[in-house]
C-alpha cells in the first residue's frame, strides 16, 4: 500500500470534496466548510507548515498498513478501542473537529480491514453527522454511492481512498488548509498508534509477529515528524498543548533501545503514554 494511503484514508472531509467536486453546489459547500474551520496561518509560517506537512506525508510509514499487518496475524478485532460514535456531538472547536476526522477515518479503516461492516457503517454515519455540522453534507452524500458500493470489499474501499490522494493533495494546496490538514493527520497518526499498541500490548514477540513489533517501535518516527510540524503551530493554544503531549510520549522511546525491548511490561507503559495523548484528543 502506498504511504499516501494514510492521508487518503483519514482526511475524509477533504476526500468527499475532492472526489466529487464538479459543480457550483459542491464548491459552495467547500467554501462553507472553510469558514467554519478558519486557518490562522499567514506568510512565511504558512509556507513552512505546508512544507513540513507534505514532507511528513511523503516520509511517514503507513500506520494503516500496520493495522492490516495485525489483522493478518489474527489478533482479534476489538470494537471497544474505536472512538465512541456518540462523542461527535462534543467536538465543536476547529481543532477537535479536525483531529477527530482523522481519528474516525482510521477507525473506519480498522473496521474495513477486519470486515466489520456494522462498525464500518457506524463510523461512516458518524463522519456524515460531522459533515452536516460543517456544512459539507452535500459533497458527502455525492460520495455515499461509492462508499456503499465498496463497503463490503475492504481492498476496494482502501484502493478507492488511495486513488483519491492526488485530488486531495490538489485541493489542500489550492485552499491553503495546511493547519486543518495537519490536525487531521495528527489525529490519524495517534489513533493508528493507539489501536496498534492496544491490540499488541499483551502479545509476546515471536517469529510470526516480530515485524509488527518493529513497526510499532518505528512509530517514534511519526512522533518526530509531528513534533517538527506542530512546533510551527504552537502559537495556537490547542496545538501547543498537543505538542507537549507528543513530547512526553516521544520521551518514552528514549528508554527503549531496540524493538526487541518492547516487552509486555514496556508495552504497558507505552500504552499508558499513547492513551494519555489520545484521550487529550477525544475527550
Amino acid at each position: 500500500m502506498k504511504k499516501t494511503a494514510l492521508l487518503s484514508l483519514t482526511l475524509l472531509v477533504f476526500t468527499f470534496a475532492a472526489c466529487t467536486s464538479s459543480g457550483p453546489s459542491e464548491e459552495q459547500a467547500l467554501n462553507d466548510s472553510l469558514t467554519s474551520m478558519p486557518d490562522t496561518l499567514s506568510g512565511e509560517k504558512k509556507e513552512m507548515v505546508e512544507f513540513k506537512l507534505f514532507y511528513t506525508i511523503a516520509n511517514l510509514p503507513s500506520p494503516v498498513e500496520l493495522i492490516s499487518d495485525i489483522r493478518k496475524i489474527e489478533v482479534p478485532f476489538n470494537s471497544e478501542l474505536m472512538n465512541a460514535t456518540d462523542n461527535e456531538v462534543k467536538y465543536n472547536s476547529a481543532f477537535k473537529k479536525s483531529v477527530n476526522f482523522g481519528i474516525y477515518g482510521v477507525d473506519l479503516a480498522y473496521s474495513a480491514f477486519y470486515g466489520q461492516n456494522q462498525d464500518l457503517i457506524s463510523a461512516y454515519l458518524t463522519t456524515k453527522k460531522m459533515a452536516e455540522r460543517m456544512s459539507i453534507v452535500e459533497t458527502f452524500e455525492t460520495y455515499t454511492a461509492d462508499f456503499e458500493k465498496n463497503q463490503s470489499n475492504s481492498d476496494s474501499l482502501v484502493k478507492m481512498m488511495d486513488n483519491a490522494y492526488t485530488e486531495i493533495d490538489s485541493y489542500l494546496r489550492k485552499n491553503n488548509r495546511s493547519m486543518s490538514a495537519s490536525q487531521t493527520l495528527a489525529g490519524a497518526v495517534i489513533e493508528a498508534e493507539y489501536l496498534c499498541v492496544e491490540l499488541m500490548k499483551k502479545e509476546t514477540q515471536n517469529d510470526k509477529n516480530r515485524l509488527v513489533f518493529e513497526k510499532i517501535y518505528n512509530q517514534k518516527l511519526y512522533l518526530d515528524n509531528l513534533i517538527s510540524l506542530f512546533t510551527e503551530l504552537k502559537e495556537d493554544k490547542d496545538c501547543a498543548m498537543f505538542l507537549n503531549e507528543l513530547k512526553v510520549q516521544r520521551a518514552f522511546f528514549d528508554g527503549i533501545p531496540t524493538p526487541a525491548d518492547l516487552t509486555p511490561e514496556n508495552m504497558a507503559k507505552l500504552s499508558a503514554a499513547v492513551t494519555r495523548t489520545r484521550n487529550s484528543l477525544i475527550n
